[in-house]
């Protein structure tokens, strides 16, 4: 497909040039096409799960064409999680393709719901967040880190050498060669990751999503107390929650600006998937969940980073709530809600992305496709601030929906 020349300006600055203008809440040339893809890079393109996992580089012709097919304006930034580290750690909270699990080679990666703080250890986990993490969270999460649990940091801050005698249990030296070789594991794959990235740069294509974060809620929910027990800690505990919540963002907010900032990315992609609304009530939202989730935002505005919302499941009760961030610098994509209300309550301050139902791709036919685009438009695109993207990443699609989808954001989206 032909691109505008814009004068002198090369395809990459066109293409960030129209983004920003819809990111700042104004009318550019034409609505920013936004694909939302997980393993459709791989799938769509003969490349195993499995494949993309082992080494990035595999991923690096797909992409090269998916974009030469479907010409997109910002691009997912794929770095799947390496499979090598993970088995080398003893990972027990994912799921991955291979023979670990035995499991086939295109299975998704999944990650597993669990809690590593019981409602007894409260106190014990205040008192010391990050010496229960290491004693009871990591050798419990990591088969391979048991050795953690025997380390005591702060007999190593005391004049006596004789306290370093830790480091001679075989169990403590295991787990930290264990750390150094999944580190340097992770480190091998990612070389092929930066190799990836800039493929597409130098392709002529932004990118984004290089820089993941999980808010203080999510994170929490996910790597320590688990999604279920949490939910049902803001009606027993309240108090817990907010005070784990606020103690926790207070390292993991400004981690995240500085890893966006050392990735040299230009956004803060935020996947919230515990704030929908059938997990939680408006109140409990608004006073619990939305709290860090807006110092997160406004964080990464305050560093120039551009926060990528991803609002997972339905989010109709949550619209107000969500328009107090600094405006025309924060995108929302919704997976579900109601399109006519967000573009009302949340439009005057935030772009939306969204518009494309995911099953559609998968499962309609092209004339669906090139309907739904049209409906989506009609409610979305007037006076900018809209990105056409899909409900929830995927993982593949025919050809002929992912043309027709392409091509009917360039035959209605003009402005």
């Amino acid at each position: 497909m032909s691109e505008q020349t814009g004068g002198s300006l090369p395809p990459i600055a066109i293409r960030s040039i129209r983004n920003k203008t819809a990111l700042s809440l104004q009318e550019p040339d034409r609505v920013p096409f936004m694909p939302s893809m997980n393993n459709f890079y791989a799938l769509h393109y003969g490349v195993t799960i499995q494949e993309s996992m082992t080494d990035a580089r595999s991923l690096i012709e797909p992409l090269r064409r998916f974009c030469e097919d479907y010409n997109p304006d910002w691009v997912w930034n794929p770095i799947p999680f390496p499979i090598k580290p993970m088995e080398t750690i003893g990972h027990k909270q994912a799921r991955w393709p291979g023979a670990y699990y035995n499991l086939p080679e295109n299975t998704p990666y999944q990650y597993v719901d669990k809690s590593y703080l019981s409602e007894d250890d409260w106190d014990e986990y205040f008192r010391d967040p990050a010496l229960f993490v290491l004693h009871k969270v990591l050798p419990l999460k990591f088969g391979s880190l048991g050795g953690l649990a025997f380390i005591n940091p702060y007999a190593m801050c005391g004049h006596a050498i004789l306290s370093y005698m830790q480091f001679a249990n075989p169990a403590v030296q295991e787990s930290l060669k264990t750390l150094i070789q999944t580190g340097n594991e992770v480190a091998e794959y990612m070389q092929g990751g930066i190799e990836l990235t800039m493929s597409v740069i130098q392709n002529g294509y932004p990118v984004y999503g290089g820089a993941p974060a999980c808010i203080p809620f999510d994170d929490f929910a996910d790597n320590i107390r688990g999604l279920m027990e949490l939910c049902m800690d803001m009606t027993t505990d309240p108090d817990c929650v907010d005070e784990a919540l606020q103690r926790l963002g207070d390292i993991t907010i400004p981690a995240a600006i500085q890893t966006a900032k050392m990735s040299h990315c230009e956004d803060l992609f935020l996947p919230l998937h515990c704030g929908v609304d059938n997990f939680m009530s408006v109140e409990n939202y608004e006073k619990h969940y939305w709290p860090t989730l807006k110092r997160t935002i406004e964080a990464a505005v305050a560093a120039d980073l551009t926060p990528i919302v991803f609002c997972e499941g339905r989010y109709n009760t949550r619209l107000d709530c969500i328009t107090d961030v600094p405006k025309g610098k924060v995108l929302y994509n919704f997976e579900e809600v109601d399109w006519k209300e967000a573009k009302r309550i949340v439009g005057p301050y935030a772009a939306i992305g969204g518009g494309m139902n995911t099953h559609t791709l998968m499962n309609g036919t092209p004339e669906q496709v090139e309907d739904e685009v049209k409906r989506s438009l009609d409610i979305l695109a007037p006076g900018g601030g809209f990105f056409m993207s899909n409900s929830i990443a995927l993982d593949d699609a025919p050809a002929a929906n992912m043309h027709a989808w392409r091509d009917a954001v360039e035959k209605y989206g003009n402005y």
